[in-house]
């Protein structure tokens, strides 16, 4: 839908200094926010919106002023700005700058400026070549050495790139009929809840810490009551809360993520802090959203899901009155607390490696966990990967990729990562992990798992609710 009295851009976007050229043309209506043209673009060229973005207009910046900490770019707010506001003729060239880390560019030129066709959905792609290179593949550089690597059976690093990359990558691919029903998905789905991570409810948990204490916390015996004083997810939790108690913290304008100013201080205060930035040879990578960081990405979810905090897109993050009394209480219920969070409310899929497109097999999932740990005695060695396999046949766990070894790398890594690691931030799994078959003692790879005797009281209580 193009909005009333709206003129149509078309831009040509070519991403710099890779050879052969990969390119698209789009036409967009002049009214559109430069956040919603940087939404149009990650579509379009084919990127995941994983990563930090600016536009450089004139020789002004435009992007998210939160990002710009310090204010040394001057970093104007795009959600504020229409494309017509900041380019009013044809021929005008700018640059769209994305993942800071690899340093994507893009020039954009206005090839020309027309009125909207009745009938036609805006925004659209017309034309493009190539697919667009995987994220986090180094840069210009590093999909050059990509490139070279899985087109050459005797490069060292070709299978560990081919696993990485999920089986295949043709460079050459380009399919305009997909892009164009991703924008038109795009456009009708951008309210939705999927817009964002966050929950933004503000009441809609009105219970108390004590109507979801079960008697799995009564009773308790006092080495189990000191692993749950001690487990660093219980007490990140409270890191977490306590630092949106003392401190002034408003989302993202994009995404209602933390600050980076807050990231790096509350993960310094972790009971294990997360790797915020590494040194490789002579280049110093340093993470650009919270996203980036899991353990506290993945509490943050946990304490917005469950309603212990508010916020959200431009909005501050508070603790509610139940956040409140979750500081307040001792160890085990909060434990309980957490667990049952993430057994009942949260989207497993946020935490698979690979994207999930069907709810029914997530909840799949946790009626066939259950069943299949609470069959495992306690502190019994368990292989994970006939564990693994059971769990897949018995949800129907299917993924559509030729290669069936491949596949099934792909679907022990689902189960790894939405069954084997929460459960291990819970307590409830204690992993084994060993050098990986193909890439090495450099590299980790899951071999076998044990309930622990904390974890089977866990369940047990959740199978009884």
């Amino acid at each position: 839908m193009t909005r009333k009295g709206s003129r149509i851009y078309q831009i040509k976007v070519t991403l710099d200094n890779v050879h052969p050229a990969i390119w698209r043309r789009i036409q967009v209506p002049s009214l559109i926010t430069l956040f919603e043209l940087h939404e149009t673009l990650q579509v379009v060229m084919g990127w995941d919106n994983y990563h930090l973005h600016s536009f450089l207009i004139h020789s002004e910046h435009y992007g998210d002023p939160t990002y710009d900490e310090f204010d040394e770019l001057g970093t104007k707010d795009e959600t504020r700005y229409k494309l017509s506001q900041v380019i009013r003729e044809e021929g005008v060239r700018f640059v769209y700058k994305y993942d800071f880390g690899d340093g994507w560019k893009h020039t954009l030129r206005v090839e020309k400026i027309f009125p909207a066709e009745k009938g036609i959905h805006y925004p659209r792609c017309v034309k493009g070549k190539r697919a667009c290179p995987p994220e986090d593949v180094g840069g210009v550089w590093g999909y050059e050495h990509f490139l070279e690597a899985i087109n050459d059976p005797e490069k060292s690093e070709r299978d560990k790139y081919l696993e990485w990359i999920g089986g295949e990558f043709d460079p050459e691919a380009f399919d305009l009929e997909e892009v164009n029903a991703l924008l038109r998905s795009t456009t009708r789905d951008k309210n939705r809840e999927t817009f964002s991570a966050w929950s933004t409810e503000d009441d809609r948990f009105r219970t108390t810490l004590a109507d979801v204490s079960a008697a799995w916390a009564q009773g308790l015996p006092e080495d189990q009551r000191v692993v749950a004083e001690n487990l660093p997810l219980r007490r990140d939790t409270v890191t977490l809360l306590t630092y949106l108690r003392d401190n002034r913290v408003t989302g993202t304008q994009s995404k209602g993520n933390l600050t980076l100013k807050a990231v790096h201080e509350i993960s310094e205060q972790f009971v294990n802090p997360p790797i915020l930035e590494e040194k490789i040879g002579d280049s110093v990578f340093r993470i650009r959203s919270e996203e980036a960081v899991w353990p506290l990405y993945f509490v943050h979810l946990l304490a917005s899901v469950s309603g212990l905090v508010t916020g959200g897109p431009s909005r501050r993050w508070r603790l509610t009155p139940l956040g409140e009394q979750f500081l307040t209480a001792p160890a085990p219920p909060q434990v309980w607390f957490l667990f049952t969070t993430w057994w009942t409310q949260a989207n497993w899929a946020m935490a698979s490696p690979y994207e999930f497109r069907d709810d029914s097999v997530l909840a799949g999932f946790r009626e066939f966990t259950s069943d299949h740990l609470l069959d495992l005695p306690v502190e019994s060695r368990m292989l994970f990967e006939p564990f693994a396999d059971r769990l897949i046949e018995d949800i129907g766990l299917v993924c559509p990729i030729e290669d069936q070894d491949q596949a099934r790398h792909v679907l022990r890594a689902i189960v790894e990562g939405i069954v084997v690691d929460p459960l291990t931030d819970f307590g409830i799994l204690i992993p084994e992990q060993g050098p990986h078959k193909t890439l090495g003692a450099r590299y980790k790879e899951m071999l076998a798992f044990q309930v622990t005797p904390m974890g089977r009281g866990l369940l047990e209580a959740m199978k009884a609710l």
